[in-house]
C-alpha cells in the first residue's frame, strides 16, 4: 500500500480520514499533541527545517524499507492553489513517466538562482528576513545546488509547495548518506532557508531534470490561468 506521509505543526488532519483505506498515512507532528486512531503513525519531531526535515528524515529512517510508492504533503493543501492535487489518489496516477508527481511543474532559469531567492523582498518573509527569524546562508541557492550537483544546469524543473509523490527506486538513486548530509544542514533551525532551497531543488534530486519541458509547457499554462484569473 502507498505511503502518504504528512509534515503537520498545527492543521486538522481531519480532510486525510477519507484516504485511510488507500494510503498508509504516516503523520510527522512538529506542533502540539495530536492524536488520531486512524493513521498508521504519529511521530513526534522538532520543529525544525520546514516540510524538507520531515522528508529527509523518513528517508534516512527508512531508506532499507521504504515503500513503492510515497505521497510527501503539508498538513494543509487547500491554500496550494495549483501547485497541489486536490484528489491526492491523482499523486498516484502521475508516477508512471517519471517516477516523480506533482500537480503543477515550475521551471528555473538563469534569474532564479538569486542567492536568497529574492526573500528579502518578499512580503511573506521580508520582516522574518530583516529580524534573523530565517537562518541565512554562506552559500547562496546556487552554490548549494551545486554542491549537491556539479553538474546542474541553469534551467531546472521544479516543483513548488514541498508536495510530491516519489517511487522508492528514485529515491534510491541516491545514496542514504546524501540524505544524511542534508537532514544534518536542516536540522539546527525552526526556518532555514535551506529549506527554501530544498523546496525547489525536490524534483531535481529524484528526476534529474526528466520532466523539463512539461515544465514548460506547465510554466505557460500557469501564466495563462493567472492572467484569466486577473480579468475576470
Amino acid at each position: 500500500m502507498p505511503s502518504l506521509i504528512i509534515s503537520r505543526y498545527c492543521e486538522n488532519l481531519s480532510w486525510l480520514i477519507k484516504y485511510n483505506k488507500n494510503f498508509e498515512i504516516i503523520v510527522y507532528n512538529k506542533g502540539d499533541f495530536y492524536e488520531e486512531s486512524n493513521f498508521k503513525k504519529i511521530i513526534k519531531l522538532p520543529n525544525v527545517g520546514r516540510e524538507s526535515h520531515t522528508w529527509l528524515y523518513h528517508i534516512v529512517n527508512n531508506y532499507d524499507n521504504l515503500d513503492d510508492k510515497n505521497i510527501f504533503l503539508q498538513g494543509r493543501i487547500d491554500d496550494l492553489d495549483c501547485m497541489v492535487y486536490k484528489n491526492l489518489n491523482n499523486y498516484l496516477d502521475d508516477l508512471g513517466k517519471y517516477n516523480f508527481s506533482c500537480s503543477r511543474l515550475g521551471l528555473l532559469g538563469p534569474f532564479h538562482w538569486s542567492e536568497n531567492l529574492g526573500i528579502e523582498k518578499d512580503p511573506r518573509y521580508a520582516e522574518k528576513w530583516k529580524t534573523n527569524q530565517i537562518k541565512k546562508s554562506k552559500l547562496g541557492f546556487r552554490k548549494f545546488a551545486k554542491n549537491l550537483f556539479p553538474n546542474i544546469p541553469y534551467f531546472v524543473a521544479t516543483s513548488y509547495g514541498g508536495c510530491f509523490g516519489v517511487t522508492k527506486g528514485a529515491i534510491l538513486s541516491n545514496k542514504r548518506t546524501f540524505y544524511c548530509d542534508l537532514l544534518e544542514i536542516l536540522s539546527d533551525h525552526d526556518n532555514p532557508i535551506e529549506g527554501h532551497y530544498m523546496e525547489r531543488l525536490w524534483c531535481y534530486i529524484f528526476t534529474k531534470n526528466k520532466p523539463i519541458f512539461r515544465s514548460f509547457k506547465d510554466v505557460i499554462k500557469t501564466k495563462i490561468e493567472r492572467i484569466k484569473k486577473l480579468n475576470n
